[in-house]
């Protein structure tokens, strides 16, 4: 085959060349008016993706918020509770200190009743529970006295 039969056999006919061009051409439009609407129906989906990631950054501001301001309370309630423990254990210690100074001076009272109604030494020591040291004070003090009461009632 000779150059000239070679060249002839290649040539095509113009239409031949033009439809499947065109026909490559509509595709490749058709692709990008579809990339195009896809593209921008991602970037509404972004956007909206971008709004809403705010209205989170914003609710979990708020959420942080709240959850210190429910610390700063929880703090100022462990604060005010240990507070008020230390008052009722003041109280408490303050209350038994009273008990025992109405035993203390209940004892007292009454071993001055019975000194004033005459009654021993080692009566008065039995009853009340005291030491002789406190009994013999207790005399000192008013012992006299019911002395004095009674020798001026027998009078």
């Amino acid at each position: 085959m000779d150059v000239q039969a070679l060249i002839q056999a290649i040539r095509l006919d113009p239409l031949w060349v033009a439809v499947p061009a065109l026909l490559v051409a509509l595709v490749a439009l058709l692709l990008v008016v579809r990339t195009g609407t896809r593209q921008r129906a991602l970037e509404a989906r972004l956007a909206e993706l971008r709004h809403d990631q705010r209205g989170l950054d914003t609710a979990i501001l708020a959420l942080h918020g709240a959850i210190k301001a429910v610390a700063e309370d929880v703090i100022d309630q462990g604060q005010h509770q240990s507070s008020v423990r230390r008052a009722l254990d003041r109280l408490a210690d303050q209350q038994s200190e009273l008990r025992l100074r109405a035993v203390d001076e209940g004892l007292y009272v009454q071993a001055i009743e019975l000194i004033r109604l005459g009654r021993g030494r080692g009566e008065v020591r039995k009853l009340c529970g005291l030491t002789q040291a406190e009994v013999d004070l207790l005399f000192s003090l008013h012992g006299a006295s019911v002395a004095r009461e009674h020798s001026s009632v027998s009078r």
